[in-house]
């Protein structure tokens, strides 16, 4: 896997979690290169790609998906219908490996299709399955058949798109689901590791890794935050907004995380997956007077 540049990331709130137990169907569509009296084989989630087989063998172009109307749901879920309206590749990643849709479902009281993701930064209105489920406290479980949507303004999005696809391993042979959760801790702010965040939507953050995946480097009034593994902080250095959690409250709704205010020592934690920066605001004031 090619290393991805560093970025200063800054939080969105959006995202979609629609869980879903199988495609259980897809609305008849013109398929170009598929011809429209073949019957379709089988619906995967490969990646983030919808992948739709062909009877004999053919797998249905993406292009071709455009116009597809998913029926997904399962095991005493309500089943809705989800259309593709458009599919592009991620212009972030251009090795093709991450594709983008932008999706519709149905308003229930007008009946209108409307777009199931709320603008991300850059106003992109799109999103892609992910394998597995989600629980309640932000722990990523595999799955042969569920997979669940994310849209490009949430963690889970965000940190596929940084390069932590948690299908792939790294070149060392090491499989990424774990730094894939991890990040999705730090994207949060979840330092207790209980599926809570401690954020706000906008705020910048600089995200590296050991891995060379997202390479650190510096940023204006940037200072090292925490190191994070799959199950949350480590040890932190200060809390991302301490108008939302100061360091005194991170000790008594998380006993177990260790601060450690010596940044070399959190840093260096052998167990960190992930490392970022973010503002501390005790630096930025100490530097105005």
């Amino acid at each position: 896997m090619s290393a991805h540049k560093n970025r200063l990331v800054h939080i969105s709130r959006y995202a979609l979690l629609a869980v879903a137990v199988a495609i259980s169907s897809m609305a008849a569509v013109p398929f170009a290169n598929a011809g429209t009296r073949q019957a379709i084989g089988s619906i995967s989630v490969v990646g983030t790609r919808f992948e739709v087989t062909m009877e004999d063998g053919r797998i249905v172009a993406q292009e071709d998906l455009v116009g597809a109307v998913l029926t997904i749901g399962g095991d005493g879920q309500d089943r809705m219908p989800l259309r593709i309206d458009a599919v592009e590749i991620d212009p972030r990643n251009p090795d093709g490996e991450i594709m983008l849709y932008t999706m519709s479902a149905r308003d229930a009281a007008s009946g209108a299709w409307r777009n199931i993701c709320e603008p991300d930064i850059e106003g992109r209105r799109m999103g892609f399955p992910l394998g597995g489920t989600w629980t309640q406290d932000g722990r990523h479980l595999p799955s042969d058949t569920a997979f669940s949507i994310t849209c490009t303004g949430g963690a889970q999005a965000k940190c596929v798109r940084f390069g932590y696809r948690p299908w792939e391993k790294s070149p060392d042979g090491t499989s990424l689901w774990d730094h894939h959760q991890a990040c999705t801790r730090m994207i949060r702010a979840d330092y207790c590791g209980d599926g809570v965040g401690h954020t706000r939507n906008g705020t910048p953050i600089v995200i590296y890794d050991r891995k060379g995946i997202q390479q650190d480097e510096a940023a204006p009034d940037m200072s090292f935050e925490a190191a994070w593994s799959a199950d949350g902080a480590l040890c932190v250095s200060h809390t991302r907004i301490p108008d939302v959690l100061t360091m005194e409250g991170l000790a008594a709704i998380c006993p177990g995380v260790r601060q450690q205010p010596q940044i070399a020592a959190c840093e260096s934690d052998a167990g960190a997956l992930i490392l970022n920066r973010s503002i501390d605001p005790r630096t930025v004031q100490a530097a105005a007077k």
